[in-house]
Protein backbone atom coordinates (compact mmCIF):
# COMPACT_ATOMS: atom_id res chain seq x y z
CA UNK A 1 0.00 0.00 0.00
CA UNK A 2 2.53 2.55 -1.18
CA UNK A 3 4.47 4.33 1.54
CA UNK A 4 2.38 2.64 4.22
CA UNK A 5 4.95 -0.14 4.22
CA UNK A 6 7.59 2.45 5.15
CA UNK A 7 5.45 3.51 8.13
CA UNK A 8 5.06 -0.13 9.14
CA UNK A 9 8.82 -0.69 8.98
CA UNK A 10 9.36 2.49 11.01
CA UNK A 11 6.80 1.41 13.61
CA UNK A 12 8.22 -2.12 13.84
CA UNK A 13 11.81 -0.91 14.07
CA UNK A 14 10.89 1.50 16.85
CA UNK A 15 9.00 -1.23 18.74
CA UNK A 16 12.10 -3.44 18.63
CA UNK A 17 14.27 -0.54 19.79
CA UNK A 18 11.80 0.13 22.63
CA UNK A 19 11.93 -3.53 23.68
CA UNK A 20 15.75 -3.60 23.62
CA UNK A 21 15.92 -0.42 25.74
CA UNK A 22 13.50 -1.97 28.21
CA UNK A 23 15.67 -5.11 28.47
CA UNK A 24 18.81 -3.02 29.00
CA UNK A 25 17.37 -0.67 31.63
CA UNK A 26 15.09 -3.22 33.37
CA UNK A 27 13.28 -0.43 35.23
CA UNK A 28 11.29 -0.60 38.45
CA UNK A 29 8.36 1.79 38.65
CA UNK A 30 7.26 2.76 42.14
CA UNK A 31 5.47 5.42 44.16
CA UNK A 32 6.20 6.73 47.60
CA UNK A 33 4.42 9.60 49.33
CA UNK A 34 4.23 12.44 46.82
CA UNK A 35 6.92 11.02 44.54
CA UNK A 36 6.67 8.86 41.43
CA UNK A 37 9.86 7.34 40.08
CA UNK A 38 11.39 4.89 37.62
CA UNK A 39 14.57 3.40 39.02
CA UNK A 40 17.40 1.42 37.45
CA UNK A 41 19.83 -0.84 39.31
CA UNK A 42 23.55 -0.36 38.64
CA UNK A 43 24.63 -3.67 40.18
CA UNK A 44 25.14 -5.33 36.79
CA UNK A 45 25.57 -2.15 34.74
CA UNK A 46 29.02 -2.18 33.09
CA UNK A 47 29.19 1.56 32.38
CA UNK A 48 29.13 4.73 34.46
CA UNK A 49 26.19 6.50 36.12
CA UNK A 50 26.00 9.14 33.41
CA UNK A 51 25.51 6.46 30.75
CA UNK A 52 22.83 4.85 32.92
CA UNK A 53 21.04 8.19 33.30
CA UNK A 54 21.07 8.58 29.51
CA UNK A 55 19.68 5.05 29.10
CA UNK A 56 16.75 5.60 31.47
CA UNK A 57 15.99 8.97 29.84
CA UNK A 58 16.04 7.35 26.39
CA UNK A 59 13.56 4.76 27.66
CA UNK A 60 11.31 7.58 28.85
CA UNK A 61 11.69 9.20 25.43
CA UNK A 62 10.41 6.00 23.80
CA UNK A 63 7.15 6.52 25.66
CA UNK A 64 6.76 9.89 23.96
CA UNK A 65 7.25 8.46 20.47
CA UNK A 66 4.48 5.85 20.64
CA UNK A 67 1.28 7.99 20.52
CA UNK A 68 2.58 10.08 17.63
CA UNK A 69 3.41 6.98 15.60
CA UNK A 70 -0.11 5.63 16.10
CA UNK A 71 -1.67 8.99 15.20
CA UNK A 72 0.33 9.17 11.97
CA UNK A 73 -0.84 5.68 11.04
CA UNK A 74 -4.46 6.79 11.43
CA UNK A 75 -3.86 9.87 9.26
CA UNK A 76 -2.37 7.76 6.47
CA UNK A 77 -5.19 5.22 6.64
CA UNK A 78 -7.80 7.99 6.40
CA UNK A 79 -6.07 9.62 3.42
CA UNK A 80 -5.90 6.22 1.69
CA UNK A 81 -9.63 5.64 2.21
CA UNK A 82 -10.56 9.19 1.28
CA UNK A 83 -8.92 8.89 -2.18
CA UNK A 84 -8.65 12.61 -2.80
CA UNK A 85 -4.96 12.65 -3.64
CA UNK A 86 -3.85 13.54 -0.13
CA UNK A 87 -1.43 10.59 -0.04
CA UNK A 88 0.96 12.93 -1.83
CA UNK A 89 1.62 14.33 1.63
CA UNK A 90 3.20 10.98 2.55
CA UNK A 91 5.89 11.07 -0.11
CA UNK A 92 9.19 12.82 -0.63
CA UNK A 93 10.02 15.58 1.84
CA UNK A 94 6.64 15.15 3.54
CA UNK A 95 7.51 11.58 4.47
CA UNK A 96 10.66 12.81 6.18
CA UNK A 97 8.55 15.26 8.20
CA UNK A 98 6.20 12.45 9.32
CA UNK A 99 9.22 10.46 10.48
CA UNK A 100 10.59 13.43 12.42
CA UNK A 101 7.37 14.27 14.32
CA UNK A 102 7.41 11.17 16.61
CA UNK A 103 11.09 11.80 17.32
CA UNK A 104 10.21 15.31 18.51
CA UNK A 105 7.59 13.82 20.83
CA UNK A 106 10.21 11.44 22.19
CA UNK A 107 12.70 14.29 22.53
CA UNK A 108 10.15 16.15 24.66
CA UNK A 109 9.86 13.22 27.09
CA UNK A 110 13.64 12.72 27.09
CA UNK A 111 14.07 16.42 27.89
CA UNK A 112 11.66 16.20 30.84
CA UNK A 113 13.40 13.11 32.22
CA UNK A 114 16.89 14.52 31.77
CA UNK A 115 16.39 18.06 33.06
CA UNK A 116 13.43 17.83 35.47
CA UNK A 117 13.33 14.27 36.81
CA UNK A 118 16.98 13.27 37.06
CA UNK A 119 18.84 12.55 40.30
CA UNK A 120 19.02 15.34 42.87
CA UNK A 121 19.75 15.50 46.61
CA UNK A 122 16.20 16.22 47.82
CA UNK A 123 14.60 13.42 45.83
CA UNK A 124 17.40 10.99 46.71
CA UNK A 125 16.88 11.49 50.43
CA UNK A 126 13.09 11.37 50.07
CA UNK A 127 12.99 7.97 48.36
CA UNK A 128 16.05 6.38 50.02
CA UNK A 129 14.07 4.36 52.57
CA UNK A 130 11.44 3.21 50.06
CA UNK A 131 14.09 2.03 47.58
CA UNK A 132 15.92 0.05 50.25
CA UNK A 133 12.76 -1.56 51.65
CA UNK A 134 11.20 -2.46 48.31
CA UNK A 135 14.19 -3.25 46.11
CA UNK A 136 17.07 -3.85 48.52
CA UNK A 137 19.15 -1.16 46.82
CA UNK A 138 21.27 1.62 48.23
CA UNK A 139 20.89 4.93 46.42
CA UNK A 140 24.51 4.86 45.22
CA UNK A 141 23.58 1.65 43.36
CA UNK A 142 20.85 3.32 41.32
CA UNK A 143 19.90 6.02 38.87
CA UNK A 144 16.32 7.17 38.51
CA UNK A 145 13.85 9.46 36.81
CA UNK A 146 11.55 10.88 39.48
CA UNK A 147 8.91 13.53 40.01
CA UNK A 148 8.71 14.77 43.61
CA UNK A 149 5.73 17.13 43.68
CA UNK A 150 6.00 18.35 47.27
CA UNK A 151 9.64 18.34 48.46
CA UNK A 152 10.16 19.43 52.07
CA UNK A 153 11.67 22.87 52.62
CA UNK A 154 14.39 23.72 55.16
CA UNK A 155 11.80 23.41 57.94
CA UNK A 156 10.54 20.04 56.73
CA UNK A 157 7.25 21.50 55.43
CA UNK A 158 6.16 20.11 52.04
CA UNK A 159 6.02 22.76 49.31
CA UNK A 160 4.91 22.26 45.72
CA UNK A 161 7.72 22.20 43.16
CA UNK A 162 6.35 24.38 40.37
CA UNK A 163 8.90 23.18 37.81
CA UNK A 164 7.72 19.59 38.36
CA UNK A 165 4.08 20.69 38.21
CA UNK A 166 4.58 22.52 34.89
CA UNK A 167 6.46 19.56 33.44
CA UNK A 168 3.56 17.34 34.55
CA UNK A 169 1.12 19.55 32.63
CA UNK A 170 3.29 19.37 29.50
CA UNK A 171 3.56 15.60 29.84
CA UNK A 172 -0.18 15.22 30.32
CA UNK A 173 -0.97 17.28 27.24
CA UNK A 174 1.24 15.03 25.13
CA UNK A 175 -0.73 12.00 26.38
CA UNK A 176 -4.39 13.00 26.32
CA UNK A 177 -6.91 15.06 24.39
CA UNK A 178 -6.96 18.71 25.45
CA UNK A 179 -8.75 21.86 24.47
CA UNK A 180 -7.55 24.37 21.89
CA UNK A 181 -6.86 26.80 24.70
CA UNK A 182 -4.33 24.40 26.20
CA UNK A 183 -2.72 23.91 22.82
CA UNK A 184 -2.17 27.64 22.42
CA UNK A 185 -1.09 28.12 26.00
CA UNK A 186 1.62 25.49 25.92
CA UNK A 187 2.48 25.98 22.22
CA UNK A 188 2.37 22.28 21.41
CA UNK A 189 2.09 21.52 17.69
CA UNK A 190 0.22 18.20 17.93
CA UNK A 191 -1.99 16.26 20.30
CA UNK A 192 -1.77 12.72 18.98
CA UNK A 193 -4.84 11.29 20.66
CA UNK A 194 -7.05 14.06 19.28
CA UNK A 195 -5.81 13.27 15.79
CA UNK A 196 -6.22 9.57 16.47
CA UNK A 197 -9.86 9.87 17.55
CA UNK A 198 -10.88 12.16 14.69
CA UNK A 199 -9.04 10.25 11.96
CA UNK A 200 -10.24 6.94 13.38
CA UNK A 201 -13.90 7.96 13.34
CA UNK A 202 -13.63 9.37 9.80
CA UNK A 203 -11.84 6.23 8.59
CA UNK A 204 -14.55 3.98 9.97
CA UNK A 205 -17.25 5.93 8.14
CA UNK A 206 -15.26 5.69 4.90
CA UNK A 207 -14.87 1.92 5.24
CA UNK A 208 -18.63 1.50 5.69
CA UNK A 209 -19.18 3.26 2.35
CA UNK A 210 -16.66 1.21 0.34
CA UNK A 211 -19.32 -1.14 -1.06
CA UNK A 212 -21.47 1.84 -2.06
CA UNK A 213 -18.52 3.12 -4.09
CA UNK A 214 -18.29 -0.17 -5.98
CA UNK A 215 -15.40 -1.69 -4.02
CA UNK A 216 -15.18 -5.48 -3.93
CA UNK A 217 -15.83 -7.45 -0.76
CA UNK A 218 -12.16 -8.43 -0.51
CA UNK A 219 -11.02 -4.80 -0.47
CA UNK A 220 -13.59 -3.87 2.15
CA UNK A 221 -12.60 -6.84 4.31
CA UNK A 222 -8.90 -6.01 4.12
CA UNK A 223 -9.46 -2.32 4.91
CA UNK A 224 -11.73 -3.22 7.82
CA UNK A 225 -9.21 -5.68 9.25
CA UNK A 226 -6.38 -3.16 9.02
CA UNK A 227 -8.57 -0.60 10.71
CA UNK A 228 -9.47 -3.00 13.54
CA UNK A 229 -5.84 -3.93 14.02
CA UNK A 230 -4.90 -0.26 14.27
CA UNK A 231 -7.68 0.39 16.80
CA UNK A 232 -6.48 -2.50 18.97
CA UNK A 233 -2.89 -1.27 18.65
CA UNK A 234 -4.17 2.07 19.88
CA UNK A 235 -5.91 0.72 22.96
CA UNK A 236 -2.94 -1.42 23.97
CA UNK A 237 -0.67 1.51 24.85
CA UNK A 238 -3.62 3.40 26.31
CA UNK A 239 -4.45 0.65 28.83
CA UNK A 240 -0.96 -0.84 29.31
CA UNK A 241 1.07 2.35 29.26
CA UNK A 242 -0.61 5.74 29.42
CA UNK A 243 -3.51 5.16 31.82
CA UNK A 244 -1.39 3.27 34.43
CA UNK A 245 1.45 5.78 34.22
CA UNK A 246 -0.94 8.73 34.09
CA UNK A 247 -2.87 7.53 37.15
CA UNK A 248 0.35 6.83 39.02
CA UNK A 249 1.74 10.21 38.08
CA UNK A 250 -1.40 12.14 39.00
CA UNK A 251 -1.97 10.38 42.32
CA UNK A 252 1.02 12.05 43.94
CA UNK A 253 -0.09 15.50 42.89
CA UNK A 254 -3.29 14.78 44.87
CA UNK A 255 -1.35 13.40 47.88
CA UNK A 256 -2.51 9.84 47.17
CA UNK A 257 0.10 7.20 47.96
CA UNK A 258 -0.56 4.16 45.77
CA UNK A 259 2.14 2.13 47.48
CA UNK A 260 2.50 -1.49 46.32
CA UNK A 261 -0.11 -1.01 43.58
CA UNK A 262 2.65 0.68 41.61
CA UNK A 263 4.13 -2.79 40.97
CA UNK A 264 1.21 -3.40 38.60
CA UNK A 265 2.39 -0.47 36.50
CA UNK A 266 5.82 -2.10 36.14
CA UNK A 267 4.29 -5.34 34.86
CA UNK A 268 1.97 -3.59 32.41
CA UNK A 269 4.78 -1.35 31.19
CA UNK A 270 7.01 -4.38 30.52
CA UNK A 271 4.16 -6.26 28.83
CA UNK A 272 3.38 -3.59 26.24
CA UNK A 273 6.31 -4.07 23.80
CA UNK A 274 5.65 -7.82 23.77
CA UNK A 275 1.93 -7.69 22.91
CA UNK A 276 2.02 -4.68 20.58
CA UNK A 277 2.70 -6.71 17.37
CA UNK A 278 -0.03 -9.28 18.06
CA UNK A 279 -3.09 -7.43 16.67
CA UNK A 280 -1.71 -7.06 13.15
CA UNK A 281 -0.58 -10.71 13.21
CA UNK A 282 -3.91 -12.21 14.23
CA UNK A 283 -6.60 -9.78 13.05
CA UNK A 284 -5.52 -9.53 9.40
CA UNK A 285 -6.47 -12.88 7.90
CA UNK A 286 -3.61 -13.16 5.41
CA UNK A 287 -1.04 -12.51 8.13
CA UNK A 288 -2.79 -14.91 10.48
CA UNK A 289 -2.78 -17.72 7.91
CA UNK A 290 0.89 -17.08 7.12
CA UNK A 291 1.67 -17.23 10.84
CA UNK A 292 -0.19 -20.52 11.23
CA UNK A 293 1.77 -21.91 8.26
CA UNK A 294 4.88 -21.76 10.42
CA UNK A 295 3.35 -24.47 12.61
CA UNK A 296 1.97 -26.75 9.90
CA UNK A 297 3.80 -29.74 11.30
CA UNK A 298 1.66 -29.57 14.45
CA UNK A 299 -1.65 -29.33 12.60
CA UNK A 300 -3.84 -32.16 11.31
CA UNK A 301 -5.02 -30.09 8.33
CA UNK A 302 -2.70 -27.34 7.09
CA UNK A 303 -4.40 -23.99 6.41
CA UNK A 304 -4.61 -22.54 2.90
CA UNK A 305 -1.60 -20.49 1.92
CA UNK A 306 -2.85 -18.62 -1.12
CA UNK A 307 -4.72 -15.37 -0.82
CA UNK A 308 -7.23 -16.66 -3.38
CA UNK A 309 -7.98 -19.65 -1.16
CA UNK A 310 -8.30 -17.42 1.89
CA UNK A 311 -10.75 -15.15 0.06
CA UNK A 312 -12.77 -18.17 -1.05
CA UNK A 313 -13.01 -19.47 2.51
CA UNK A 314 -14.04 -16.02 3.72
CA UNK A 315 -16.82 -15.80 1.11
CA UNK A 316 -18.06 -19.29 2.03
CA UNK A 317 -18.12 -18.37 5.72
CA UNK A 318 -20.00 -15.19 4.92
CA UNK A 319 -22.58 -17.18 2.93
CA UNK A 320 -23.04 -19.70 5.73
Amino acid sequence: MGNYKALMIYFSSFSMFFAVCDMIVRPFIHSYGTCFFMIMSLKEWPFGKEAAQIAISVLCGCGGVTPFLIAIHFIYRFFALERKGNLKYFSGKYMIAWFVIPLLGGLNWFHLSWFYYRRNDKTTEYIRKAVLENFGLQMNETVYSAALFYPPDENGVPQIDWSIFISYIILSISMVTVSLHSLVKFKLQAVPFTILLVAGALSHSKIKKLIEHGECEYTKRLQLQLYRALVVQTFLPVFLFFIPLGALFTAHLLHIDIGNWSYLTTYLYALYPAVDPLPIMFIVQEYRVAFYDLFDCFRCTPPPTKIEDVSSIYRNNESS
